[in-house]
């Protein structure tokens, strides 16, 4: 079963605290996501064009993904449905979800 990536507005104003070449690292997670849940979760699809790709899942409903250094996307997952909710650094990520 696919699933389908939606993005808060949440996700939106944490673009704008990262610089340009940071953009374009979420960017890339953002299209492996695209690829992880179009292909039904097939991680070997994404690690084609992605070779450090990374999903892992928080607690609950919380995952995060990334593609290298420290950046990462935080979605929640609710059924078929992914919320990105954050774009950010690794301290970023722990100061949101304590």
């Amino acid at each position: 079963m696919p699933l389908f990536l939606f993005y808060a507005s949440s996700f939106g104003r944490s673009l704008k605290n990262l610089d340009p070449q940071q953009r374009v690292i979420i960017a890339r997670i953002i299209e492996s996501l695209e690829i992880y849940y179009s292909t039904g979760c097939n991680l070997s699809k994404v690690l084609e064009s992605e070779t450090r790709f990374f999903y892992k899942k928080f607690r609950h409903d919380f995952y995060e993904a990334g593609v290298e250094g420290k950046l990462r996307v935080v979605l929640r997952k609710d059924g078929s449905n992914c919320v990105a909710i954050l774009a950010g650094n690794h301290d970023q990520v722990r100061k949101f979800l304590a």
